[in-house]
């Protein structure tokens, strides 16, 4: 896909009050997470962890965007507050 830059940012977690990791540093192809290693292209971020956002998983697309399974994935975390951001051109819908 061509964004280059899209995440899940999960915030106020039900049962723990932590803050998600924050973004450390982002351009255009690279993302990096506070406490992680990996640069990552897309990733889906929560309190106590990220992980790459791969969209072939579910089909999401610039459009029609993000999946159903995308959000169930992080909302089965326990959080209240869900950020979904749409790229870089804002290309995501």
């Amino acid at each position: 896909h061509k964004n280059k830059h899209v995440f899940l940012l999960i915030s106020d977690f039900h049962s723990v009050p932590m803050a998600s990791p924050e973004i450390a540093s982002l351009s255009w192809g690279q993302m990096k997470v506070q406490g992680s290693t990996i640069t990552y292209k897309d990733c889906k971020v929560w309190p106590g962890g990220s992980r790459a956002w791969d969209w072939r998983e579910t089909g999401t697309e610039h459009s029609p965007g993000v999946q159903p399974a995308d959000v169930k994935e992080v909302a089965e975390k326990g959080v209240q507050t869900l950020v979904i951001g749409r790229g870089m051109s804002e290309a995501l819908k």
